[in-house]
């Protein structure tokens, strides 16, 4: 068959099929554009957004580059300090760590032994009478009581007072020497309850309970010969005025038939 018949094997522009004609447009289309033509290409030397050739907006959806440098900054970023530390922990041998020493409790202070009690001075009716005589005008005056009695007047008023409490004092710490004395010729002094009681009552009162023969004033000899002595009742002094409240008796025994009953004062 010639060419002359076939119009489609024609080489002329006449005799040209519709998809020859289309071919120049699709290759043109299927042209590779230049990176630095594309639009919302990111700059690698300033890190810019590039408009491209003909200047269109970015396109929402991520580009490859977009998208393998957010690998690459996930991959990159530096994990926890929790996980670092796990991680040196596991990385380095443990050493055994010895248990910390026990404290050591300090040492106690040294007790301070107690100071010892001031002594009491006696105290006599005449001196406290003569004190108080003189303080009571000047105290009078100062409360703006009147005219003060006659000096005369009020010693004796003071002298009076004074001397009623002292015999009254007298009275009683008689009576509670006279009842400690009689418990304590009793077998075991009435009992550890009643001993206990009757010292504490002793030491409020101020009448302090001698029952050895030291001090040899506050007691009496009442029988027997020999130059040892035995207790048979203690002496009681009262400790305000300094004076005996009660005499203790003694009884003279041979030195090797001494039997001394031995005690604490009250």
């Amino acid at each position: 068959m010639s060419s002359s018949k076939n119009p489609s094997r024609s080489t002329g522009s006449r005799g040209r099929s519709a998809d020859q004609k289309a071919a120049p447009k699709k290759a043109a289309a299927r042209k590779r554009v230049d990176k630095a033509d594309r639009p919302g290409r990111i700059c690698p030397a300033c890190g810019g957004v590039q408009p491209g050739a003909e200047g269109r907006a970015k396109s929402s959806k991520p580009t490859g580059l977009r998208i393998r440098q957010a690998g690459r900054a996930a991959t990159a970023r530096p994990a926890p300090a929790a996980t670092a530390k796990r991680a040196d922990s596991a990385a380095a041998p443990v050493e055994p760590t010895a248990p910390p020493a026990p404290a050591e409790a300090p040492a106690p202070a040294p007790a301070e032994a107690p100071a010892p009690a001031p002594a009491r001075v006696p105290v006599d009716a005449p001196t406290l009478i003569k004190g108080i005589v003189e303080r009571v005008p000047a105290a009078l005056s100062e409360a703006a009581a009147g005219d003060a009695p006659p000096s005369s007047a009020l010693t004796a008023a003071v002298r009076k007072a004074v001397l009623d409490e002292f015999r009254t004092r007298a009275a009683f710490t008689g009576r509670v020497a006279e009842m400690d004395a009689l418990l304590w010729t009793q077998p075991d002094h009435g009992g550890p309850a009643v001993r206990a009681s009757m010292a504490d009552h002793l030491k409020a009162l101020g009448i302090r309970r001698l029952d050895t023969p030291d001090q040899a004033e506050a007691f009496v000899v009442t029988e027997g010969t020999g130059e040892a002595f035995e207790l048979l009742r203690p002496a009681y002094v009262d400790e305000l005025t300094g004076k005996v409240i009660l005499a203790g008796q003694l009884r003279r025994i041979a030195p090797d038939a001494a039997q001394h009953t031995t005690g604490e004062d009250a």
